[in-house]
């Protein structure tokens, strides 16, 4: 007898927890909200698509006729890829040396020189790698790996 009552009690809270209604009510934005957030999301997939999204800005001249030519630039990315670009506006030939290792890089310069640009370049990457600029050629010479403390 005492078994069925824990059981009749048991089942009746049970039950009774089922008709309750939730406590906390859901939030629905207005659907003037709801519409700009998805045309905003339209957008941005439209932009990134056109790839106008995260996207290195450099404003290069056609040509970069001298060192002492000015240029602006904004660049977020590995330094290989500059270099090459930029050797091939100078006119010159990009080649690098040893083992390519990647070199992050952050410039963000206005009316700077090509000469000046370089030395920003260099003072970023001088840990990892050299940079010399010759007549013919701009050339990248990674630095051998330490082997027991010492240069291999």
């Amino acid at each position: 007898m005492m078994n069925r009552l824990i059981i009749f009690i048991t089942l009746s809270v049970i039950l009774a927890g089922c008709q309750q209604k939730p406590m906390a009510s859901q939030y629905h934005p207005p659907k003037s909200l709801t519409l700009s957030i998805q045309q905003m999301q339209e957008l941005r997939q439209e932009l990134h698509q056109k790839g106008a999204l995260e996207k290195a800005i450099t404003q290069f001249p056609t040509k970069i006729s001298s060192n002492s030519q000015r240029i602006t630039i904004t660049w977020d990315g590995d330094a290989i890829e500059l270099l090459s670009q930029i050797a091939h506006q100078r006119g010159l030939v990009f080649a690098y040396t040893g083992v390519r290792l990647p070199l992050p890089i952050s410039v963000h310069e206005q009316d700077i020189t090509f000469e000046n640009l370089l030395r920003v370049i260099r003072t970023q990457i001088d840990w990892r790698a050299q940079l010399e600029q010759n007549p013919v050629e701009l050339r990248l010479y990674f630095m051998l790996p330490l082997k027991k403390g010492t240069l291999a």
